[in-house]
């Protein structure tokens, strides 16, 4: 039986139970917002780094092509990547091919990559008279 002037009490959440649970979803979803956001700065400098790389492998592919000589040279890509070249005649017994280091910085904006690699050639036969 009821009292007079006394609700029977409903089933529900309490104001404390609904503020514990409001409390628990923003935290998890802030930490699914903070591991989002981590994960679009990793494939950014991904990208970035992927752009680096192809930029490197043309410039090589365009330098490689011809025979080398030892020097310095620089360039511009476009899109602000720039890069710079060092070949460097490596020793070699006489007969033997002709070997070369290539050094190679690609920049852009605050991001540099660098490469190296040998790069054989066959050696210079002197003409006989």
């Amino acid at each position: 039986m009821e009292r007079a002037g006394h609700a029977s009490r409903e089933s529900g959440f309490t104001i404390l139970e609904m503020l514990a649970a409001l409390t628990l979803m923003a935290l998890c979803s802030t930490v699914v917002l903070v591991a989002f956001g981590q994960s679009a700065h990793s494939l950014s400098m991904v990208a970035q780094s992927d752009r680096l790389t192809h930029a490197a492998m043309s410039v090589m592919d365009e330098h490689t092509s011809e025979p080398l000589t030892p020097g310095h040279q620089q360039g511009s890509l476009g899109e602000g990547i720039e890069w710079q070249l060092n070949v460097a005649r490596q020793p070699t017994h006489p007969g033997q091919p002709r070997m070369f280091r290539l050094d190679l910085i690609v920049t852009q904006a605050q991001r540099e990559a660098r490469f190296s690699t040998l790069k054989l050639q066959p050696a210079i036969e002197k003409a006989h008279l």
